[in-house]
């Protein structure tokens, strides 16, 4: 199977807890594949009694993976205007641009459906569209400066260094809690894979809270073809910790 629906979760002491994730779980149902992995990513704290209890929520056979070698603990200098957001939310950030690769080399398309996103339409559409482009979204947003600071200069030297222009672009990025990926034509991008390993090592994910929309954004717009990237009326869900509707 090269198709996947994926998403980070975490775990939790009380399975009540577990609310958003089984009612993301059951709306996938309608239109469940059988060719499709549904995989769940989680930072290895969900037990196996909890991924029991997960699993017989739902119809969907499920496949959990513990990718807790991905999160950091060590204190780290954030920042100072962006301490409001964890070492957690940083760990997010890095593992949906930098590290997920890792866990996904059997794949060559994955849609990333977060837990409190609650998917309304045929995802298997995503899947159809995915064989024409690299990327699909619901939404493209904007992102904060205090948020994305040095992340333009970055870029800017990262292209200057490998003979490239940098196109002028605004900060913003694909609405990522849903995300569409084709992994296989990505990997073919070189200039895209070191660039996800310039900003690993830059460490300002961690640093200065670059989310993993706005670096998207970066690389789609600056690595590849405008018209390989798509934002599609044919993804709908609500966004619940958003209170957000999109298409």
């Amino acid at each position: 199977m090269d198709n996947a629906v994926v998403v980070l979760t975490r775990g939790y002491s009380n399975k009540e807890k577990y609310f958003n994730l089984l009612k993301r779980n059951k709306m996938l149902e309608k239109y469940y594949n059988k060719n499709i992995s549904y995989i769940i990513f989680h930072e290895g704290n969900i037990s196996e009694n909890h991924q029991e209890y997960i699993q017989l929520n739902t119809i969907i056979p499920l496949n959990f993976i513990n990718v807790s070698n991905s999160f950091r603990t060590e204190n780290i200098d954030f920042y100072p205007p962006t301490i409001g957001f964890g070492l957690g939310y940083r760990n997010m950030c890095n593992f949906w641009f930098c590290d997920f690769w890792i866990y996904l080399t059997g794949y060559n398309k994955i849609l990333r459906i977060d837990e409190d996103c609650f998917y309304e339409s045929d995802y298997n559409d995503v899947f159809n569209i995915l064989d024409d482009k690299v990327a699909i979204y619901g939404l493209w947003s904007d992102d904060a400066n205090y948020v994305t600071k040095g992340l333009q200069d970055f870029t800017k030297t990262f292209m200057n260094q490998h003979n490239k222009n940098p196109l002028k672009n605004k900060i913003g990025g694909p609405y990522s809690s849903v995300l569409g990926l084709n992994l296989n034509e990505m990997r073919k991008n070189m200039l895209l894979t070191q660039y996800i390993k310039a900003v690993k090592e830059s460490d300002n994910i961690y640093i200065y809270r670059w989310g993993d929309l706005p670096l998207w954004g970066e690389a789609l717009s600056q690595f590849f073809p405008i018209n390989s990237y798509i934002k599609s009326n044919e993804i709908k869900y609500y966004h619940d910790s958003h209170k957000k509707q999109v298409g």
